[in-house]
């Protein structure tokens, strides 16, 4: 350390100089020539900035203008990234709910009044710009002409975190909705979890506008469709009416009647009439389905004609011999029919009350709701595998059953009903799959 400072005094200053230069080109060389070709446009700009800030100003300066410009180029790639990540119509992905035909006919036509968009990422000032402008072109008057919707589901099952400004984003998102009395239904929110309460951090929900809050794609899509079926319930419930006032007053011919007196004249909206339309064409085509003797036949054959309605063209004398291997059985809520891994032994048929099938498998949960009117159980009690879903009753329900007993008994002594059950059953499962497989790919997209 003492030597050391005298031996530099004989080194040539030039020799110094040329060190300092070479060492510089190269580091220049390494900073602007090499990476020309590997970095993108934005990248190689902001190196040559900071290079001439570095050299024209001060090196902690140019450290400090390429860290702002590393922030900027960041944001500004993640803006450029859709926060969408995909748009679904309700009349192409339905909930797992099993409905029977009325209910089905109809939500197919109505399905359109549920639209989903599902978001993906951090949502920011950056990101959450591309989804309202998405909303606002749903929303324009020549397009809400030509669809009109009712309920807008955000799905945010992908969503990660968002930012003070994308909560003000749903707030004004909301009130766009709101002008329109559409609902916004955000879904795959618990409202307690981290994103619930950023969303009711920023009042979303509190200024007396509807925003429901659940916790996945499917029982949004329920809540929604069980809200459309409000329609076709009243409207069979006129229905009814008008056939009891018939009854009694028999001098009034069914044939004036103008139908659905407390639907029609009120109607001045797009979507109520659509509606009150597709009420009125599922009803109809499923009361010339559906004859009025029907309603005069005990159980379980109107329940069998009115499950294997469209599926079957076979009449209500075939299927007469069948009512005796079927057993009349209630069950109250809570029950659990059967477990996943068990023997199939039972064909059910449901008359009243709903049954929930949950499907615990490897690959993940999922769950799907039985109504009345609807079948259980099919698939693996007529292809003798196990059960795939535990079945538990959800509200109290009266069931009809088929055992293994009866179902051999059936085949022996009448082939012909229990190669129609067979077909049946294919047909079942065929649509199930279907409405099962079109939500799966749209929750994994």
């Amino acid at each position: 350390m003492v030597i050391g400072p005298s031996l530099i005094g004989f080194i040539p200053v030039m020799m110094v100089g040329t060190l300092i230069y070479d060492l510089g080109f190269e580091l220049l060389l390494e900073a602007l020539w090499l990476p020309r070709k590997k970095l993108k446009l934005a990248e190689y700009l902001t190196v040559v900035v900071i290079v001439l800030v570095m050299g024209i100003h001060d090196f902690v300066v140019g450290i400090g203008v390429g860290i702002l410009l590393a922030f900027v180029s960041l944001i500004l790639q993640t803006s450029r990234v859709s926060a969408i990540r995909g748009n679904y119509s309700g009349d192409i992905v339905t909930s797992t709910v099993r409905r029977n035909p009325s209910q089905h006919h109809y939500l197919h036509e109505v399905g359109k009044q549920i639209y989903i968009v599902k978001l993906t990422g951090y949502l920011f000032f950056g990101t959450i710009v591309s989804v309202e402008e998405k909303i606002r072109g749903l929303l324009e008057d020549s397009t809400f002409a030509k669809q009109p919707i009712k309920f807008l589901i955000l799905d945010m099952w992908h969503v990660t975190g968002l930012d003070y400004s994308a909560g003000e984003a749903f707030n004004t998102i909301s009130r766009l909705l709101d002008n329109k009395d559409v609902i916004l239904v955000l879904s795959g929110v618990d409202a307690e979890s981290q994103l619930g309460r950023n969303l009711r951090a920023v009042g979303l929900g509190s200024d007396g506008i509807e925003v429901l809050m659940l916790p996945n794609l499917n029982s949004a899509l329920e809540s929604c469709e069980n809200e459309l079926l409000k329609t076709l319930y009243a409207r069979q419930e006129e229905l009814n009416s008008l056939k009891r006032i018939s009854a009694q007053n028999l001098d009034v011919p069914a044939a004036k009647t103008s139908g659905l007196s407390s639907f029609d004249p009120p109607f001045n909206s797009p979507r109520r009439n659509h509606l009150a339309e597709a009420a009125r064409d599922a009803l109809s085509s499923l009361e010339v389905q559906r004859p009025t003797k029907w309603q005069g036949f005990k159980e379980p054959l109107r329940l069998m004609l009115q499950i294997f309605q469209g599926l079957s063209d076979k009449n209500e004398d075939f299927w007469f011999p069948a009512t005796t291997y079927f057993t009349r059985r209630e069950f109250p809520a809570g029950t659990v029919l059967f477990r996943r891994g068990e023997q199939a032994n039972g064909f059910y048929m449901v008359e009243r009350g709903i049954v929930r099938a949950e499907y615990d498998l490897p690959q993940g949960w999922l769950c799907e709701s039985i109504v009345a009117g609807t079948t259980l159980g099919e698939l693996p009690f007529f292809s003798d595998t196990d059960r795939t879903a535990t079945a538990v009753v959800e509200r109290d329900c009266v069931v009809w059953l088929m055992d293994r007993d009866n179902w051999a008994k059936i085949q022996k002594q009448e082939p012909d009903v229990g190669r129609e059950l067979l077909r049946i059953s294919l047909k079942l499962t065929s649509e199930r799959m279907t409405a099962i497989t079109s939500y799966i790919l749209t929750t994994a997209g």
